[in-house]
């Protein structure tokens, strides 16, 4: 189990998701930068939201960056006693602590990241060569609609995924 330094991840963590990269976390550091990026675009288009989104977001994931590295550091010393110490074999996870978080192994699809990258090139392909188009969609407020439309088409998601619906 590879040790990663809680000092390191702190000064990782100062930008949303790169605390996360750095322990392993891929798929949740990618969705913080996600995050924080979004709340930064839709900033003008509702600012009195948007930065207290921000400001939540981005301590959340400092303070979730640091525990996992905790966690983290628990667990290697925890594999090291059991490892190297057979005298105290058996006996793991001593003072009724509850167990860490497993290492990742989640993966980003990259059917996903695709999808991500054609809807950024299109925005910006928009953005640039009709200038008058795109002052028009946010002349009729785009970012609010399209985040709703990004908020009920991951609750569908979530919806579908769940087998108790």
């Amino acid at each position: 189990m590879i040790k990663k330094r809680r000092w390191l991840t702190f000064l990782l963590a100062m930008i949303p998701g790169i605390g996360h990269l750095y322990l392993g976390f891929k798929k949740l550091g990618l969705e913080y930068m996600i995050g924080a990026a979004l709340c930064i675009i839709f900033i003008p288009s509702m600012p009195t939201v948007f930065p207290f989104a921000l400001a939540a977001l981005w301590f959340y994931q400092l303070f979730d960056a640091l525990q996992k590295a905790a966690w983290m550091k628990i667990a290697a010393e925890e594999h090291e006693r059991m490892m190297f110490h057979p005298d105290s074999y058996g006996v793991p996870w001593g003072m009724g602590m509850p167990a860490s978080p497993a290492y990742p192994n989640d993966e980003v699809s990259p059917v996903w990241v695709g999808f991500g990258c054609v809807t950024a090139g299109i925005l910006l392909l928009i953005i640039t060569t009709f200038p008058g188009l795109w002052d028009l969609l946010t002349d009729m407020n785009i970012g609010s609609i399209l985040l709703s439309l990004g908020l009920i088409g991951y609750g569908l998601r979530m919806l579908k995924k769940n087998p108790k619906v």
